[in-house]
């Protein structure tokens, strides 16, 4: 007790000894007194270009806020204005905006009811601050005196507008040491402010978030690391060319993706994939490599066909699919003949570059057209993302934003970071992240380990496969799931899933799978976390199939009908193709009141509907395929009934005529029954007169159709019987 009754004398001499620290409110507003004079107004006044809104890619604190409202003050036909200060007859110092030139009609400086015209003379190397150069003084103002020898405590004085009025404000500077785990030494900073001493004089301005554990941030800024326009310039056309001859147009060549049938197929994460050609941005990493910053998902590389890149100068050059990365959207290609011009990737850690002044490219593609606009930019601060991994935090959008250290190294790509496959959401947007180079370049330099071979383009066939457990599912709702007592294991019904039935000789039935069980989830090794199954109801038309309407359908909306039978290709189906054939992984299923496990591997599944083997006969207007084994399960048909199923009906046609629609079976032609399509066409081929056996579900009925009688040989010329050979 006595301890404690000795502390608090101390603890409350110590509160004395702080509060005789703090600068008393006549000490504060001395402060700004002698600060007013050099307190200024930086007016931009801003525009649009090309229809384009103004942006920025640097700032912090109070100024990133203040960065967010650009288009609004063109909207509302006035300037952005931010504090400044005076620091000689004709030179301001001011927040670095980072706003690219075509952006900014004019630059103005005010003191009071004087304005006068600026431009940037240069900028702060390691301190987020632009000098402006005036056109001459303004009237009244006063320029700041610094003595870097005057002793703290000290102030801030901060000139911003506040409430709709500009307001100087002073408050004490906090001593306050951070050190990180490699051992640098920092101060937090105030953001754009004026240091001053107890009396108001002048001591340093603060442009960013730190200051170094010394006194080396105290003194004027005309000791600062400083870019003139001109040097800045030049830097910037220096970066410009490297630009120029390291990153390039690729243009991606696709096989046409198979025709899908009717309107109701499954959609997967990336919606748009009827594209044949895609145009993307390739860096030339070394002579004959090109990363190409194209983030494919495995089922449109697989119809990649052809790689041709487009350098700056030269002819077009060919280049061959070498992988996609595994953890990064992009891929590698290799070109068959070297070209020069290959970037420097930089070797710099990106935590040491904050504030620093970097160059950069922002690339605008546009097809077969791309836009360059070369400016600098300030690195804000930093995020932490994927396995510690370390992220550049920038004000404006930094996904098309290519960063360059200070020798015109490469420091940063726009790059995707491909999710798993568990963690994708369906409908994400794949946005790049400004990515450190150092990453990729540890990739690049093992290719081997780190690229995804069930990422690659495949032949037709093979595009084709589709991974299968051999179970139909019918998806839970929210009263499937607490009559089955398992709301609290599919978030209530939102996933999960009833196996309805299970094929023979499939994979679940291997494992032992039984209708009746809840297939909840998987668990794939190297996968962050389990993959819910979530299924999309199919209620194409509210109920079953209309068989009965079909007769009423128009030839011309033939195309738009969906399959009777649920399509394979479902989320879960795609999920387990994308993690690549071979790939162990445990099924969680509930039966009998607890879950189980049971391990399996993703296999290929058979031929499906849009996979199976066709034929089309232009003369009947008809496209057949195999049946397959969805399509017997939804007709009921064995393994060795015949069949083939009407896949397309060509309006105005001879089947159309003869009344054959979509999804009928047809088993014998001319009494010849036929297994397949290659049946089909054989038993059809050279025939006067067709007689289909037809059958809707359990309906059969017999179309004969009339045919062009086969060409016989071209008649002979006249007078040519009789002549010698």
């Amino acid at each position: 007790m006595v301890r404690y009754l000795l502390v608090l004398p101390a603890l409350a001499m110590l509160a004395s000894a702080v509060q005789a620290e703090e600068p008393s409110s006549s000490e504060m507003a001395a402060a700004i007194a002698a600060a007013a004079p050099s307190l200024v107004r930086v007016e931009y006044a801003l525009r649009y270009d090309k229809g384009e809104q103004p942006q920025s890619f640097g700032g912090g604190g109070r100024f990133m806020h203040d960065l967010h409202g650009l288009a609004e003050a063109v909207r509302e036909e006035r300037p952005a204005e931010w504090g400044g200060f005076l620091v000689g007859p004709t030179t301001v110092v001011a927040p670095d905006p980072v706003i690219h030139p075509r952006f900014v009609e004019s630059i103005a400086v005010r003191f009071g009811e004087d304005v006068v015209k600026a431009r940037p003379a240069a900028c702060g190397r390691d301190q987020a601050a632009v000098f402006l150069e005036l056109e001459r003084p303004l009237k009244g103002a006063r320029p700041l005196a610094f003595d870097a020898d005057r002793k703290g405590p000290y102030m801030e004085v901060t000139y911003s507008r506040s409430d709709g009025v500009w307001t100087a404000t002073a408050s004490s500077v906090a001593t306050v040491l951070s050190v990180t785990e490699t051992g640098r030494k920092t101060c937090p900073a105030p953001h754009s402010a004026l240091v001053v001493d107890k009396r108001g004089g002048a001591v340093a301005l603060s442009m960013g978030g730190e200051w170094p554990a010394d006194d080396s941030w105290k003194g004027p800024p005309s000791a600062w690391k400083v870019v003139t326009a001109d040097d800045l310039a030049a830097h910037l056309a220096d970066v410009e060319r490297r630009m120029a001859a390291g990153a390039m147009r690729v243009t991606l060549h696709f096989r046409s993706p198979k025709q899908e049938t009717g309107r109701r197929m499954f959609r997967s994460r990336d919606d748009d994939r009827s594209a044949t050609e895609q145009h993307a941005v390739g860096v030339l990493v070394n002579p004959r490599r090109v990363l190409v910053l194209a983030n494919l998902k495995p089922n449109d590389t697989a119809r990649l066909e052809r790689i041709v890149v487009h350098p700056a100068k030269g002819e077009p050059a060919a280049a061959k699919f070498d992988g996609s990365l595994k953890d990064y959207g992009c891929f590698v290609a290799a070109l068959e003949k070297p070209l020069p011009g290959a970037v420097a990737m930089s070797g710099r850690p990106i935590l040491d570059c904050r504030w620093m002044l970097l160059p950069a490219a922002e690339v605008r593609l546009h097809g077969e057209d791309w836009t360059v606009y070369f400016n600098h930019c300030r690195i804000a601060g930093f995020d932490v993302g994927w396995r510690r991994q370390v992220y550049p935090q920038m004000s404006g959008d930094e996904s098309r934003l290519v960063l360059f250290d200070e020798e015109g190294a490469v420091l940063a790509l726009p790059v995707v970071r491909r999710e798993r496959v568990t963690t994708e959401e369906r409908y994400s947007d794949g946005r790049p992240l400004l990515t450190p180079v150092a990453y990729l370049k540890a990739v690049l330099d093992d290719l081997a380990s780190h690229v995804d071979a069930h990422n690659a383009p495949l032949t037709e066939e093979e595009e084709s496969r589709l991974a299968w457990l051999g179970a139909e599912l019918q998806p839970l709702d929210k009263e499937l799931a607490r009559a089955n007592k398992v709301s609290d294991l599919t978030h209530d019904g939102e996933s999960g899933a009833i196996v309805s039935y299970v094929y023979p000789n499939s994979p679940a039935a291997g494992a032992g799978v039984e209708a009746g069980w809840i297939l909840l989830r998987l668990r794939v090794e190297g996968q962050p976390k389990p993959l819910d199954v979530r299924l999309d109801r199919d209620d194409r038309f509210g109920g079953p199939f209309p068989w009965d309407e079909l007769d009423e359908v128009q030839e011309q909306y033939y195309e738009r009908i969906p399959t009777p039978w649920p399509g394979v290709e479902n989320q879960l189906t795609r999920a387990l193709t994308d993690l690549g054939f071979g790939t162990k992984f445990k099924a969680e299923f509930f039966r009998d009141g607890q879950t189980v496990l049971k391990d399996l591997e993703v296999a290929p599944g058979p031929p499906h509907y849009e996979s199976a083997p066709r034929a089309k006969s232009a003369a009947l207007g008809l496209t057949v395929r195999d049946l397959t084994y969805e399509v017997r399960r939804y007709f009921q048909k064995k393994d060795d009934e015949p069949g083939v199923v009407v896949s397309k009906v060509e309006p105005g046609g001879k089947a159309s005529v003869a009344g054959l629609k979509p999804y009928e079976i047809i088993t014998h032609v001319n009494d010849k029954p036929v297994a397949n399509a290659g049946d089909f066409e054989a038993a059809a081929a050279g025939q006067d007169e067709l007689r289909l056996s037809v059958k809707r579900m359990t309906r059969g009925r017999v179309v004969k159709i009339k045919m062009a009688p086969a060409a016989g040989p071209a008649p002979k010329a006249p007078g040519a019987a009789g002549k010698a050979p």
